[in-house]
């Protein structure tokens, strides 16, 4: 069982849904690196409950205690532990499912693996409520990315059948849109079907396309290390993420190699490529274009539709409607989740390459 994540730069994870606090630890992290926490908190803001009529009206304020690693606003370079504390758990929606497994949900085959002591409560350790301190460890490292000059950029380009071509420019661009779907016209179409899946007690989908600015080429560990490897990892760690696919992805299946391959071409001292089908990485190494890729969330589990399940006391059918507060788009709010664990996985890959995170210099011989 593993609740940690990364190489030079590690992240372990706790807690539970419903239980006092979930907390996360970053390990790894130099010391002099300036640990802001108003940027944490904006951060915390994307990711938290209740925001607005589209996600889950769960009132958590989701404010972020360091209690170790930190000095005087910089880390110190011993390990930084962040603890996120509970406050509107309501574990009574789940006692009539503790032996009644949700469609969809991780509730029967964590009791397949972990039993009768099993933490089943709002979906426990297995809940999207252990993004929280994803969010907030890695955000640090939005800022380490900044100071080196890249910049992760994550929108939603898909709600159900509504997809937008727009990318954005910059990191924040999508927030100021409530489905975070960066086109006007898009974001009211998402809203309306919403409002219908909310009324019907049903959910919906989406994918969440990141960009990478400004990565150097040459990053990447093949072949089990590559970065598609560890990127694909952190974003398979997110709860509700089903798919992955870099550049054109599963679109390439019904290319040709003259279409598919990114031709290269000198753009001033630099190799650039007239395309991106493969996405700025190729043998698991950074080009030089920016990287890009594509999640896939599936539609939030708990929906008040009845649906068959089965009794694991009685081995009867049964059918069951999920009560409790829950995004009807889960997307939704998983894209500051992308956003800053792809932050974490690339920072972990330039330290372990020798860069020097605080951004004065570079170190063996890298230029």
């Amino acid at each position: 069982m593993s609740f940690t994540i990364g190489h030079s730069l590690k992240l372990t994870i706790f807690g539970e849904s419903h239980g006092q606090l979930v907390g996360g630890t970053l390990d790894g992290l130099p010391s002099g690196i300036r640990i802001s926490m108003e940027e944490i908190n904006r951060w915390m803001s994307l990711r938290r409950p209740s925001q607005s009529f589209m996600t889950s009206q769960r009132k958590e304020d989701d404010s972020v205690e360091i209690v170790s690693g930190v000095e005087a606003g910089y880390s110190n370079g011993g390990p930084i532990t962040i603890l996120i504390r509970n406050r509107d758990a309501i574990s009574s929606h789940y006692d009539e499912l503790k032996y009644r497994p949700r469609p969809g949900h991780a509730d029967l085959t964590s009791f397949y693996k972990y039993g009768e002591h099993r933490s089943y409560s709002g979906g426990g350790f297995l809940s999207g409520r252990l993004t929280a301190p994803m969010v907030a460890i890695g955000s640090i490292t939005i800022g380490v990315l900044e100071t080196l000059g890249l910049h992760v950029i994550s929108a939603i380009d898909r709600i159900g059948s509504i997809v937008s071509g727009n990318a954005p420019e910059g990191p924040m661009d999508a927030y100021s849109y409530l489905t975070r779907i960066p086109e006007r016209e898009k974001d009211a179409e998402a809203q309306s079907l919403i409002r219908e899946l909310l009324g019907a007690g049903d959910s919906i989908g989406g994918s969440i396309h990141t960009r990478v600015k400004g990565l150097p080429p040459g990053l990447g560990e093949p072949v089990f290390d590559s970065l598609e490897s560890v990127i694909a990892h952190a974003m398979f760690s997110i709860p509700a993420v089903k798919g992955v696919e870099f550049g054109t992805g599963f679109g390439l299946a019904s290319m040709r190699g003259s279409e598919a391959n990114d031709q290269f071409e000198f753009n001033g001292n630099s190799i650039m490529s007239s395309t991106n089908h493969n996405g700025g990485i190729l043998g698991g190494i950074s080009s030089g274009m920016d990287i890009e890729f594509r999640v896939v969330v599936k539609p939030t589990s708990s929906i008040r539709i009845p649906q068959k399940t089965v009794d694991l006391r009685t081995k009867e059918q049964v059918r069951i409607s999920v009560t409790g507060r829950h995004d009807p788009c889960i997307a939704i709010r998983a894209v500051p989740v992308v956003q800053t664990m792809t932050s974490l996985v690339l920072a972990d890959v330039l330290l372990g390459s020798g860069f020097d995170l605080s951004g004065k210099q570079k170190v063996k011989g890298k230029e």
